[in-house]
């Protein structure tokens, strides 16, 4: 299948380009940085430069390459994760603007399917409840904080734009929530890493917790989806085990042989960072992956968080 990557030098970028290369898949790469064509080709990847914000230069590409399928990874966001809501400005237009054009002209060319990523945090912000979240339960929580409503709206609305696109032509839509990155190649995690090991690693107070990913499983489950993926369709990519913020730090700096990281009030958390205090301190969102382990034929070959902490060094 000749497929485009739309994103390929983001976070998931490469190792996506990768496991699509090595499942026997013809890839092109689409980055906007000609810069960065040299990374793409290394993988093996054709890359091809386009900026997805320019609605015409993206039709333009999409119909030279004319792929079957489009993988859409199209979020930037700080290199070490956002803490204050204006450093989601780019990836709202990156959600808003470019996922639209980008969806728009897979349909003039009437490529068959766009998988798009998305991000558990579409369920929303805040205690969402202690029973695992299924794709059924689509945005149960409300924004991060009282202003922040133009993100998640992008957010969903891109979402929703993709799902509903075999309702109007004859390119099926599939939609991924990844979990929160952490391992190897996941900027902040190794920050996380480096933290912890100084000692220097907090932890904001108010019993967060999340659904975390490694980035292999990540490009495999993104396979599957471009090969089983029914259109349509919204799966969560997550790993088996939903698990407290605070028991993930700590088990990071054990496995790293350091105390426990230091707990901070999340009052004083909110003052410095709204955000991060809303999605790190408070968010409790255990996600379910057994849709896309019954649909995708998929099961993450890290399945808690354990086993990539494992992975680290002592």
């Amino acid at each position: 299948m000749k497929v485009l990557v739309a994103g390929a030098t983001s976070v998931p970028g490469i190792p996506v380009v990768e496991a699509l290369l090595d499942g026997g898949h013809d890839v092109f790469g689409l980055t906007r940085s000609p810069t960065k064509s040299d990374v793409i080709a290394a993988t093996g990847a054709t890359p091809v430069v386009g900026d997805v914000l320019d609605r015409r230069e993206i039709a333009d590409v999409v119909e030279t390459v004319a792929p079957d399928a489009i993988v859409s990874l199209l979020t930037t966001l700080p290199k070490y994760g956002p803490m204050q809501l204006w450093q989601f400005r780019p990836a709202i237009r990156l959600w808003r603007d470019g996922a639209t054009n980008l969806l728009a002209a897979a349909q003039h060319a009437g490529v068959r399917r766009l998988v798009a990523e998305s991000v558990v945090f579409a369920y929303g912000y805040g205690p969402l409840g202690s029973v695992p979240l299924l794709e059924s339960d689509p945005y149960p929580g409300p924004p991060p904080v009282e202003r922040g409503s133009a993100m998640l709206d992008a957010l969903r609305g891109m979402e929703r734009a993709v799902l509903g696109s075999g309702q109007l032509n004859d390119t099926a839509g599939i939609v991924l929530r990844y979990g929160l990155f952490h391992g190897a190649g996941v900027p902040h995690a190794e920050l996380m890493t480096r933290l912890a090991k100084l000692w220097l690693m907090p932890v904001p107070g108010g019993g967060a917790v999340h659904s975390w990913i490694a980035l292999d499983d990540v490009a495999q489950a993104t396979v599957a989806a471009v090969e089983h993926g029914l259109g349509g369709e919204l799966y969560n990519i997550v790993d088996d085990e939903p698990v407290s913020f605070r028991t993930y730090l700590n088990a990071v700096a054990a496995q790293l042989h350091r105390p426990k990281p230091l707990g901070i009030p999340n009052a004083l958390v909110r003052l410095a960072s709204p955000y991060g205090a809303a999605a790190f301190g408070r968010t409790q969102a255990p996600i379910s992956n057994a849709k896309a382990k019954r649909d995708l034929h998929w099961a993450p070959k890290y399945p808690d968080y354990r086993s990539v902490i494992a992975t680290m060094g002592g």
